[in-house]
């Protein structure tokens, strides 16, 4: 399930990420989103995180 997050940035990159969201037909959120995914995978193929998996559910145990 997709998380929320609030950040804050200058105002400059604010309205540079406004153009930008803006000529890629995109709100900012959403350009916002797709910039930090791509950050994440990023760091992830350099070794700098590593993702860990989440362990599967446990079964309730039935009496």
């Amino acid at each position: 399930m997709p998380k929320r997050i609030s950040i804050s940035i200058p105002d400059p990159y604010y309205k540079k990420l406004e153009q930008w969201a803006e000529s890629d037909d995109r709100t900012v959120a959403g350009l916002a989103g797709y910039i930090l995914q791509r950050a994440i995978d990023e760091a992830e193929r350099e070794g700098k995180i590593q993702i860990r998996k989440e362990p599967p559910p446990t079964k309730p145990k039935h009496p």
